[in-house]
């Protein structure tokens, strides 16, 4: 068959119209590839959980609505709780409505000079932010509390528990609530992820990494809210004590290193503590840190965005001006005993305990209080210890516990408190020494206890003679507050086989 020239032209021209149409596709249409999911998306799996009543709202309350609130939100299949209502979050994190979120304090007129940030979450058994408040208090001068805004931000999400710790730390600290030198927060709606569909990293446990991952959440929301209070803002957590000076010497160190380029300065050893940023850089900061709250803990976030931002080392004040002194954890059955170590005054905290020669039964020591430097609890019960348990912080609810390793009978029980040095740290009457068949099985450790007396002239004696039989427990309760610290110096106890 024979192809004219004219067939051949029109299909060359064919060809270079489909050629050219594939050209022009390839130029001006985007390419479609992979699309790596985008600030927002990432944050599709948060769940909602409203705890929009505020501090005025009564306790009881606040328990029907928590209550309701719950009974909701367990009838939403698992689905709808890996979604997220992004307005909410957005609202959340970076549109907050300052007086929503205010329980109690003022807004000052004009801007401080540090903003100190401390989030403050339930412990079992124990409560540190009196302790590290009353530091704070003491090392600020009057003529410095003007320059500084203590800003405590309760994270639980039990909002009855929120009220009662922010009432509670109100009536004692009034008069600094009042006066703007401290605000106590709680945002009205809170939005955590639904924590089982987080990827576990670092070889960390579920757990672990949830309880990181909220707090890389309370560290967003809490420097987006502290943003416009003062000029510089510091890090802080609810289980710290300070040293005297320490504005001066925060001051001092800004004004050393003003013309280097910086993220942050360290004043502590401890990770997340005693770390400064300018407050015109808390936005950027709060926004990385939500971004990426999974990924990683909080202080080595920091890090990664420090040499984004083209800080090439880290800048930290010797020595330190915090130091961290909790020993029950935020985080469910740890116990945290690391301490700074450039801290004035540290000492190494030795391991105390029972050994064959002691006079007392084998037991373990449970405490709520504080101990002052190397004055450890189990001093006043271990004899090895040549030493005494000396606390800063007694008061209402406090407790001292012993339990043994196993069942005693009781023949007498010996306590004292106080010494030489230091006479008026000693027990009142107002304390009871009460005995417990149950030691740390089930629930509440030494629970079902039966008083047997209290303290009097700060001491404590008590004879049987038919003896406490299979006594697992003996717990010193104070039903008071204390003007003073308290030394408890000796305790002896005595059994019958």
């Amino acid at each position: 068959m024979r192809i004219s020239p004219r067939s051949v032209f029109n299909l060359l021209c064919m060809t270079f119209a489909v050629y050219t149409l594939v050209f022009i596709l390839q130029v001006f249409t985007p390419t479609i590839s992979y699309h790596k999911p985008t600030y927002k998306e990432d944050l599709e799996n948060f769940t909602y959980r409203d705890a929009s009543s505020r501090a005025v709202t009564t306790v009881s309350n606040s328990n029907t609505h928590l209550g309701a609130e719950e009974n909701n939100i367990s009838k939403i299949s698992d689905a709808h709780l890996h979604k997220l209502d992004w307005k909410l979050l957005e609202d959340m994190f970076f549109k907050i409505n300052h007086k929503e979120a205010l329980l109690f304090g003022k807004f000052r007129k004009k801007p401080g000079f540090l903003t100190i940030g401390i989030p403050s979450v339930k412990r079992k058994d124990v409560s540190y932010i009196e302790t590290t408040l009353d530091s704070l208090v003491m090392h600020t001068p009057p003529q410095e509390q003007e320059q500084v805004v203590i800003v405590v931000f309760f994270t639980d999400s039990n909002h009855t528990w929120v009220v009662k710790r922010a009432t509670e730390i109100y009536h004692k600290y009034k008069t600094y609530v009042d006066s703007g030198f401290m605000q106590i927060v709680h945002p009205p709606h809170i939005a955590y992820p639904n924590f089982k569909y987080l990827e576990r990293k670092f070889n960390d446990s579920s757990a672990r990494v949830a309880w990181r991952s909220k707090q890389n959440l309370d560290y967003s929301y809490l420097m987006t809210y502290t943003r416009n209070i003062s000029k510089y803002y510091i890090q802080l957590e609810d289980d710290v004590i300070t040293t005297s000076g320490y504005l001066g010497k925060i001051k001092n160190f800004i004004a050393y290193n003003l013309k280097k380029t910086w993220l942050f300065l360290r004043f502590s050893g401890l990770g997340f503590i005693g770390v400064l940023f300018k407050s015109s850089d808390l936005p950027k900061v709060a926004e990385f840190l939500l971004v990426l709250f999974d990924e990683s803990p909080g202080d080595l976030l920091i890090n990664d965005l420090k040499k984004i931002k083209g800080q090439a080392k880290d800048y930290r004040s010797r020595p330190s001006l915090f130091q961290h002194l909790g020993l029950v954890s935020s985080l469910e059955n740890k116990i945290q005993k690391i301490q700074d170590r450039d801290f004035p005054g540290y000492r190494k905290r030795k391991e105390i305990g029972w050994t064959p020669d002691s006079p007392n039964p084998n037991a373990e020591i449970h405490t709520n209080m504080d101990h002052y430097k190397n004055f450890q609890p189990e001093a006043a019960y271990f004899s090895s210890a040549r030493n005494y348990f000396w606390t800063v912080d007694p008061k209402n609810g406090s407790f001292f516990r012993i339990i043994f390793q196993k069942s005693i009978n009781i023949s007498s029980i010996s306590i004292y408190s106080g010494n030489s040095k230091h006479p008026d740290d000693k027990l009142t009457s107002s304390t009871s020494v009460s005995v417990s068949n149950v030691g740390k099985e089930g629930g509440e450790k030494c629970a079902e206890r039966k008083n047997i007396g209290k303290f009097e002239n700060g001491e404590f004696h008590y004879n049987v003679t038919n003896y406490h039989h299979n006594t697992k427990c003996v717990s010193i309760d104070i039903n008071e507050d204390q003007t003073t610290w308290i030394i408890l110096r000796d305790i002896f106890i005595k059994t019958k086989t």
